[in-house]
């Protein structure tokens, strides 16, 4: 039996392909199911290939990031120092990075005075709260680029300079790019502070986020795999998320953010002494290095 083949012209788009291919359609009832089943069975095999590739980039991209570390002197060398906390108030929020709430497995390799503290804006600091310059960083854990700052100059900021007693490094986490699951994720990460663990489970927000997407990172589930993986109390930090007690300290942030001119994510601010206003100042690490070398020279 034959089969009639319908030629039609289509107008030149100036793409780089040709015009698209024509089928001949079968007549009989019976050639045009055959015909539909090799569509479906087609397109059943591109969707296929689709996912096993989807998926083959995913498992790199968690290979590439890495897996939890526990919360220890010998996962995160660069935050074994002591917890001073500083968090006003009563309860648990007094907790936050408090001394004496994590006993540590490890001696401190950072300079003398070099502590885990709660600045007057209520972030977790990093570094000697009697350095002449302090500096805060504004970020997002769905943020890419937050990602990938934390991953590089921050990262080398801290080593060269806070843990060397010249700067403090203070986080303020936003939720502009990630909405409520960065909200969930940043939540988590300040009641992990009440276990003595905030900076540990800062960075474990920035992996799951750089490796899952912020939809799947910051789901109760994976967070309660990550904190029992570090060594957390996941129904300490699960009561915590739910009482919602920083929720305000999360739109402070946010507010303090809007005062000092922070128009994205990652930003980072300074101020000098131990208080007054947050100044703008390049992020990159060079900015960073060269105006803390000039304060503490000034000194």
């Amino acid at each position: 039996m034959t089969t009639k083949t319908t030629k039609t012209d289509e107008p030149s788009v100036g793409l780089p392909w040709r015009s698209r291919a024509q089928y001949a359609r079968g007549r009989t009832r019976k050639q045009r199911q055959d015909q539909y089943r090799a569509q479906i069975n087609f397109l059943a095999i591109i969707v296929g290939i689709t996912v096993v590739a989807a998926g083959i980039f995913i498992y790199a991209n968690w290979l590439q990031a890495g897996s939890t570390k526990t919360a220890s002197c010998v996962d995160y060398p660069q935050y074994c120092v002591p917890h001073a906390g500083g968090a006003t108030g009563s309860g648990d929020l007094a907790k936050l990075e408090a001394p004496g709430i994590r006993a540590l497995d490890g001696d401190s390799a950072a300079a003398p005075g070099v502590v885990r503290s709660v600045n007057s804006d209520v972030m977790p600091t990093l570094g000697d709260p009697n350095a002449p310059i302090h500096f805060a960083l504004f970020s997002d854990y769905a943020c890419p680029h937050c990602q990938d700052y934390h991953a590089g100059d921050l990262k080398q900021f801290i080593d060269d300079y806070v843990l060397t007693g010249q700067a403090t490094i203070s986080m303020a986490m936003l939720t502009g790019t990630g909405g409520r699951y960065s909200q969930t994720g940043s939540t988590a990460a300040l009641c992990a502070g009440e276990q003595g663990a905030f900076w540990e489970f800062n960075d474990e927000m920035f992996r799951l986020a750089e490796s899952m997407g912020a939809s799947s990172a910051f789901d109760l589930a994976q967070l309660r795999d990550s904190a029992r993986k570090m060594g957390l109390d996941w129904d300490a930090m699960r009561s915590c998320i739910a009482s919602g007690r920083y929720d305000s300290i999360m739109q402070s942030y946010t507010t303090i953010a809007l005062d000092s001119g922070v128009t994205g994510t990652p930003s980072v601010r300074f101020r000098e002494g131990s208080g007054g206003p947050w100044q703008p100042v390049g992020r990159d690490y060079a900015n960073l290095a060269t105006l803390t070398e000039q304060v503490n020279a000034a000194q």
